[in-house]
């Protein structure tokens, strides 16, 4: 049975205490300190992180009782949690159905458009971190991709692809199937850290994607 333990900032990391029928297994990855509230964004401006995440769902929730183009509300969530955490990129993957794949598609941050060609994976079993998210609809964070805890779960394609030593992933599931999955990184390990707070809002972004999805199906 795959279990998910919760880290103290609330994310869901991998932890490798039991193998399932599958042959996978989860391993840990720790969260580091709690975060202080605020970050830097690319203008060297600091900005409360929870002040921007209530704003963007505020504008969200707004933008749902009306008509809207659904890829322009993807762009604002993917912009609020970009602002608001300091993620280096966030890129939106969406479900390719006739190849059963993830591909990336759009986002924000440096060398996106390079970073979306590359982010393509299958939705088969693999034992790695990526399908543990996508297949659990778990929320995900990577501490430190090297960690002997966790580094044999992260695979080739990623680490040939992308240069980074922590992410999340929050996938986005329909009827308990994947059909889009939000990935964000920064350079170091350890970096990305998430207090309770702040994550259930950045649930609450993701939850709007998901409606929003819903609703221009």
């Amino acid at each position: 049975m795959k279990k998910f333990g919760r880290s103290k900032a609330g994310a869901v990391d991998c932890n490798e205490d039991e193998a399932d029928e599958t042959g996978e297994t989860d391993e840990r990855a720790g969260t580091g300190t709690p975060n202080p509230g605020a970050v830097v964004d690319a203008d060297g401006l600091r900005v409360d992180t929870e002040t921007v995440l209530s704003a963007g769902i505020q504008d969200i929730s707004n933008t749902l009782v009306e008509d809207f183009k659904l890829n322009d509300v993807l762009r604002i969530i993917l912009e609020t949690m970009y602002r608001a955490i300091g993620f280096r990129p966030v890129l939106l993957c969406i479900r390719d159905a006739r190849s059963n794949t993830m591909q990336g598609r759009f986002g924000l941050g440096p060398d996106v458009p390079e970073l979306a060609r590359k982010f393509h994976f299958p939705l088969s079993f693999t034992p790695d971190i990526f399908h543990a998210a996508i297949s659990k609809g778990a929320d995900i964070l990577i501490s430190d991709v090297n960690d002997p805890k966790i580094a044999d779960r992260i695979p080739g394609w990623f680490r040939d692809s992308v240069q980074t030593s922590t992410f999340v992933l929050l996938p986005l599931t329909i009827k308990q199937k994947p059909v889009a999955l939000i990935y964000a990184d920064k350079d170091h390990a350890d970096e990305i850290v998430i207090s309770e707070r702040e994550l259930s809002l950045l649930k609450t972004l993701r939850n709007q994607a998901v409606l929003a999805i819903k609703q221009a199906s």
